[in-house]
């Protein structure tokens, strides 16, 4: 049996549905997850490393963040990097560490945890946004029998219309977003994961990973010591 908890945890004005493992004290990891789809292809990852670290000792708490998953809202940079910063205040209270996954790398510099971890940070938003773009191209045209390229959408960006990306609705206002976001200089402690594994959120249909998980477990757990 996972005994995982289902909380609303507060995060400055957001109130965000969080899943939480291991103990409810002493060290613990935030898991920041990918965006948009690479957000859905990880869960089965970080629910395994979640269970990981909890037979480990530690603690774990992955949430909603504004406008994914079952959190209210709609997907937002700046909403997103504030919730961060409340989630991480929040929980300063633990010797608490940071677990950012691609996408999530984007969202924090660490400030007020003990320390970062990042496994494949993505480079900036505006890859992020190219790799929706591409895949959204292949999927139309697989449905239109006809070649459509990216700059397609990014047209669409420029005359003020909100876009279909991988199943999310990408406005301009959004777009522009992920095009400034860069990955930040870490202000505390940094690993970025060289743990060997399959890249599950590439993956259409991710398979399990335990063994990933597990040797992503014992390298935090190695690097929290």
């Amino acid at each position: 049996m996972d005994p995982f908890r289902f909380t609303l945890l507060s995060a400055g004005p957001y109130d965000l549905p969080t899943i939480l493992r291991g103990p409810d004290t002493g060290p613990c990891v935030l898991f920041l997850p990918p965006l948009f789809e690479e957000m859905n292809r990880t869960r089965r990852l970080l629910a395994d490393l979640g269970r990981a670290l909890a037979a480990r000792g530690i603690g774990s708490l992955l949430p909603d963040l504004p406008g994914t998953g079952d959190a209210a809202g709609v997907p937002d940079v700046a909403a997103w990097q504030t919730a961060t910063a409340h989630l991480i205040e929040a929980l300063a209270q633990r010797p608490l560490r940071v677990v950012a996954v691609r996408g999530g790398a984007l969202l924090t510099d660490g400030s007020g945890s003990q320390g970062l971890y990042r496994i494949s940070p993505a480079a900036s938003g505006a890859s992020l946004l190219r790799e929706m773009m591409r895949a959204q191209a292949i999927a139309d045209q697989e449905r239109e029998g006809v070649r459509v390229s990216p700059s397609v959408y990014e047209t669409r960006f420029g005359r003020g219309e909100t876009v279909a990306l991988t199943g999310y609705d990408v406005t301009p206002a959004l777009a522009a977003q992920l095009t400034a976001l860069t990955l930040p200089e870490a202000a505390v402690s940094l690993r970025v994961s060289s743990v060997e594994g399959p890249p599950v959120w590439r993956q259409a249909e991710p398979a399990p990973a335990p063994a990933f998980a597990s040797a992503l477990a014992d390298d935090i757990t190695g690097w929290m010591r």
